[in-house]
């Protein structure tokens, strides 16, 4: 017989919610229209306009049509979404400026890794809680009022409060690699070059700092220490649950 949830509706009780990283099937709709479609349209309408910035605000145009598809559809907009919209208008208004220059069409993403890199660094001493912190909690925990307030409390402990300031760090300096490189290489290099090797830049760096995310969680036994040895539901483990890890920015 199923247990009794609360108010006897005949369903068990939900388990209490644990920050962890968002699942990739969420964002793989985002990945594929937002990202590699783009790269795609570029070498697509390349020949068929006359310079590479007619091809980049083409293909740019493919990323800010999805957000304002989902904007439609969903009523919001994230972060990410926002720094890609704000990007872009930035891009093509510097770049009519500029005459046409198609440098900062290439490295408008660049720029905003660069300054959230920074911004990583330079809040571990402005702030009482780092950029990444909070970067981490939106997408993890969203706008849920009750899930925000379990994802602070994480931070409120001093193992909780350790483990984000060297996450900042380590993710601070990663994307500023990242980012100096892409747009060193974005000089260097014809478009069509960069835009094909500046994917597997970005994959090999963040992929490199999630598994030193996850690496490093795990050995500071960070999330077996904030769970409070909370039962997992079905988990079959009665010491506690163990978390997801947290989420990249």
């Amino acid at each position: 017989m199923e247990p009794e949830g609360p108010g006897g509706t005949g369903r068990p009780p939900d388990p209490v919610w644990q920050p962890g990283i968002p699942s990739l099937r969420e964002y793989l709709p985002s990945l594929l229209f937002g990202a590699a479609l783009p790269i795609g349209v570029y070498f697509i309408v390349r020949r068929q306009v006359s310079s590479d910035t007619q091809a980049l605000i083409i293909a740019g145009c493919f990323s800010v049509g999805w957000i304002l598809i989902q904007f439609v559809r969903q009523r919001t907009v994230d972060v990410v979404g926002v720094a890609v919209l704000v990007g872009f208008a930035l891009g093509v208004i510097t770049s009519t400026l500029l005459g046409g220059n198609a440098y900062v069409l290439k490295v408008r993403d660049g720029f905003f890794t660069l300054l959230f890199g920074v911004a990583c660094i330079v809040t571990l001493y402005t702030n009482d809680r780092p950029a990444f912190f909070y970067v981490s909690r939106y997408l993890s925990a969203g706008k849920d009022p009750v899930k925000v307030s379990a994802f602070d409390r994480l931070h409120d402990l001093p193992l909780g409060r350790h483990t984000f300031r060297t996450l900042s760090v380590v993710w601070g300096i990663g994307l500023v690699v990242e980012a100096s490189t892409r747009l060193t290489l974005a000089e260097l290099l014809p478009t069509g070059t960069f835009i094909a090797v500046s994917p597997f830049i970005t994959g090999s760096v963040i992929g490199s700092l999630f598994a030193f995310t996850a690496v490093y969680t795990k050995r500071t036994q960070f999330w077996s220490s904030t769970s409070g040895g909370t039962p997992d539901p079905g988990s079959g483990d009665p010491g506690g649950a163990t978390p997801p890890l947290p989420p990249p920015p």
